[in-house]
């Protein structure tokens, strides 16, 4: 991890030769706009969208039984102002108890995938110190994380301290080799993104910097978007049961 405020090349030198090599890119590799791959599996608006209301996808492997995305009414509300604004607004980390997950945080990583941009999320604590994380992964370009991140900790520079928690893998799976790289690489081609790892940025702010700094985040990133979806003013589509399942619908 490492804290960027000012700027990433006035780090001490004996502290940057201490620095992970996901840190140490921050002085050598040039920042980059971020950018998303092409040719690669993304699920549809239409699928995260019939997902979200507890409905059967009409491509495989966009939801799973095993991995929550249905909304209830108050995720509904938030996640509907979310794709309006480029931002979701969680308290806390958004995790429901009875499902052991959190589906807001599912749906919007999803719909952030299907349009390609990366998912910013403001998690709000309890004491106004809140957490902007912004989760680089729907991009799918992880040999370009490093550069990409590197970008984003600039353009809030004077806006609070950025830290760079990278990719988001157990520490016995870095991918350190070439090998394990190229494997990262095909996984991101091909796999749903919810069994993919995050790569973070996070920013701690009181509320009202929170905000301002996800709004810039998004302008920049361009993670604001029309929703063509349903939203819950219009009410839930009809869920019709599934086969042998106590509540019926999927991914609920």
């Amino acid at each position: 991890k490492i804290m960027v405020g000012a700027s990433l090349a006035s780090q001490p030198a004996v502290i940057l030769a201490c620095l992970s090599p996901i840190v140490r890119c921050a002085v050598t590799t040039t920042a980059s706009f971020p950018m998303a791959a092409k040719h690669v599996w993304r699920p549809t608006l239409d699928d995260v969208e019939r997902i979200s209301w507890g409905r059967s996808a009409k491509r495989k492997g966009t939801g799973s039984r095993g991995v929550p995305h249905r909304l209830n009414d108050a995720e509904r509300r938030l996640y509907d102002l979310a794709r309006r604004k480029g931002f979701v607004e969680i308290d806390g980390s958004g995790w429901r108890r009875e499902r052991s997950d959190s589906p807001l945080v599912n749906t919007y990583r999803s719909w952030c995938d299907a349009r390609g941009v990366p998912a910013l999320y403001v998690h709000k604590a309890r004491d106004g110190i809140d957490e902007v994380v912004l989760d680089l992964s729907p991009l799918r370009t992880p040999d370009q994380f490093e550069p990409a991140g590197i970008y984003c900790a600039e353009v809030t520079i004077g806006m609070g301290d950025c830290n760079v928690e990278g990719l988001q893998v157990l520490p016995s799976s870095r991918y350190a080799t070439e090998e394990e790289q190229q494997n990262l690489i095909s996984e991101f081609e091909t796999r749903p993104i919810y069994q993919l790892p995050q790569y973070i940025l996070s920013w701690l702010r009181p509320r009202a910097d929170a905000k301002a700094l996800a709004k810039h985040l998004g302008e920049y990133l361009n993670t604001a978007h029309v929703a063509k979806g349903r939203t819950k003013s219009k009410g839930a589509p009809h869920v019709k049961p599934g086969k042998a399942r106590r509540h019926g619908g999927f991914g609920i």
